[in-house]
């Protein structure tokens, strides 16, 4: 029933990168095989979002399932032509990865990013700051102000 109810749905996922949220986008990407999700990344110094994603999320065990079941045929045959869509593949048609901060103003998108992230039909926020020694602002921002900025943003 959730399968069919998120076909053909775009789904915003901020917090990604976390366990959460990669638990998230896994069984997303098994589970509700015609959906597409835009990922909200924190852009870092050394990488832009899809290197990030590509990173710290699709290279985790998590997804170990998924890439077994893309490669049994009983459960993914091969299209008209023969040919498999790899994990990569799949990923590459499934997964948008956009730069953002919900602890931002405008969760610092810009332009054709908040196009995007408006675009999205679903929205989870699976970001926050889960360590008990975080600064107190540190949190407020993330934790507090960051659904305020997403609410803002669409």
């Amino acid at each position: 029933m959730i399968a069919e109810q998120l076909a053909n749905k775009r789904i915003a996922i901020t917090g990604s990168t976390g366990f959460v949220g990669t638990a998230l986008v896994e069984r997303l990407l098994r589970s509700a095989p015609d959906c597409t999700l835009v990922l909200l990344i924190r852009p870092s110094k050394r990488h832009d979002p899809t290197e990030r994603a590509r990173r710290e999320i699709f290279k985790n065990n998590a997804f170990d399932r998924l890439k077994a079941e893309l490669k049994d045929p009983a459960l993914h045959p091969p299209s008209p032509n023969g040919t498999v869509e790899t994990f990569d593949e799949m990923i590459a048609r499934r997964v948008v990865a956009i730069a953002g901060d919900v602890s931002t103003d405008g969760l610092g998108l810009n332009d054709a990013d908040q196009a995007v992230f408006a675009s999205c039909d679903t929205i989870i926020h699976s970001a926050a700051a889960v360590s008990f020694d975080s600064p107190l602002d540190s949190a407020v921002e993330i934790n507090l102000m960051g659904p305020v900025r997403i609410a803002q943003a669409c």
